[in-house]
């Protein structure tokens, strides 16, 4: 599958999920998520990750762990993704450490989750960057990203939101970028 995704820096995110609940956004409680972000050293390091590169990620969320493969596409949010559960994070990194991959990057957030018509929608507060809402679409591999970039933010005009707002790099590429530049 192909996660298509924007994501906006929020100044105040409790009025925006307020907005989003009265137009219609069906919200989960707040989750944790602690994130590792592995690289492929052949690829050189972090700073040097393109189109068609593949970046691995550990996340651990309350008492599920879950492994995502992710090769970029056109642009930092425009991914491939593949997901799944795995029963122990710590022998997971092991094993990528043993293959030579390096864990560059940690991220540490809180979460809620939602569906807004056919997108699901993340309102995250993570540590060392603010405030920033997410609004994604799964969709084959042969999808045009600018259509649904502009399909997604279409869906958010009505709450306030346009491309003024958006932040084009992860939240792991920033935090990488705070501590290496």
């Amino acid at each position: 599958m192909r996660e298509i995704e924007i994501k906006l820096r929020i100044k105040n995110l409790e009025d925006l999920e307020k907005k989003l609940i009265a137009g219609g956004l069906e919200i989960s409680k707040e989750i944790s998520q602690h994130d590792t972000v592995y690289t492929d050293p052949r690829h050189g390091n972090f700073d040097n990750i393109k189109e068609g590169n593949v970046v691995v990620r550990i996340r651990r969320e309350s008492n599920v762990s879950k492994i995502t493969l992710k090769q970029q596409q056109t642009y930092e949010m425009d991914n491939l993704e593949y997901e799944t559960t795995i029963g122990d994070p710590e022998i997971m990194h092991n094993i990528f450490v043993k293959m030579g991959w390096l864990p560059e990057v940690e991220v540490k957030k809180t979460r809620k989750k939602g569906k807004l018509g056919g997108y699901e929608v993340c309102l995250d507060q993570v540590e060392q960057l603010g405030s920033f809402i997410e609004l994604e679409k799964m969709t084959d591999d042969n999808a045009n990203p600018d259509e649904v970039r502009k399909e997604l933010f279409d869906a958010l005009r009505p709450f306030g939101l346009s491309e003024e707002d958006e932040e084009t790099k992860g939240y792991d590429t920033q935090i990488y970028n705070l501590k290496n530049k």
